[in-house]
């Protein structure tokens, strides 16, 4: 759904903080301090994987260059810079498509540079974060698909959002905690809850949890059989020995 920030800023201060009436206008000094808050929260949020909207495929074409800078000034221009780069496919013909592994671990990439072959390694820099090809930098433009977060960037006054369900109550009520003090108000415990169950609403939304399966788990008379961490139940498998111990 879309909303005003002007919409969010009123609900905070007259809705939530009680600072402003109802019928009394927002002054521009009050809609500063909830604005900055705001775009502060959005910031936080554009760093955590799990207040990310979505997983967006937005696809590009390589330049004979090395590294590829991907943000606002980038050689691959998005919004926001990403944080990480979730995954990364190169074209091998017409509608064909190959999977390219892509680390952030800088020592895969120091190991990389001195032996070459395939993958990529992202530096989330600023502005633009910095795609590398191990191969070197590609002799053609090819076309990529790059597999990154959709977050959300800081706004202006006279700006909306569109925001996912449940985004809106959970942004109010998180930039209402981050400027009580500067207003010199008083969150009720009600308020503090809603707070956390909205979060954790959006939170739940975007947690991915790895399957983790076992042989046996080490558990006597149990052999084979999946143990599911987030129910927390075995499946299969026989009695009699201790497991083997593998993780999927």
């Amino acid at each position: 759904m879309a909303v005003s920030v002007a919409t969010i800023i009123r609900h905070v201060l007259v809705d939530g903080l009680a600072v402003v009436g109802a019928g009394e206008p927002v002054k521009p000094a009050d809609a500063i301090v909830v604005l900055d808050a705001i775009n502060g929260v959005l910031d936080d949020w554009s760093a955590d994987v799990q207040t990310s909207v979505a997983g967006v495929v937005t696809p590009f074409t390589t330049q004979a260059i090395q590294p590829h800078t991907i943000g606002p000034t980038g050689t691959w221009v998005l919004p926001v810079r990403p944080v990480k780069v979730d995954g990364l496919a190169v074209a091998l013909s017409s509608g064909v498509f190959t999977i390219i592994d892509v680390s952030d671990d800088p020592r895969w990439w120091l190991a990389r540079q001195a032996t070459g072959g395939a993958g990529a390694y992202y530096a989330a820099e600023v502005p633009d974060g910095a795609l590398s090809f191990a191969s070197g930098a590609p002799t053609a433009g090819l076309d990529v698909l790059l597999l990154t977060r959709w977050v959300l960037g800081s706004v202006l006054h006279t700006a909306s959002l569109v925001l996912p369900p449940g985004y809106q109550s959970a942004l109010e009520l998180t930039v209402m905690e981050a400027c009580v003090d500067a207003f010199h108000a008083t969150l009720t415990a009600n308020q503090i809850r809603r707070a956390g169950l909205a979060r954790a609403r959006i939170f739940a939304n975007n947690l991915r949890i790895p399957s983790l399966s076992a042989a046996g788990l080490g558990l006597p008379g149990m052999t084979g059989g999946r143990w599911d961490a987030r129910t927390g139940t075995w499946s299969g498998g026989t009695t009699g020995g201790f497991g083997s111990g593998w993780v999927e």
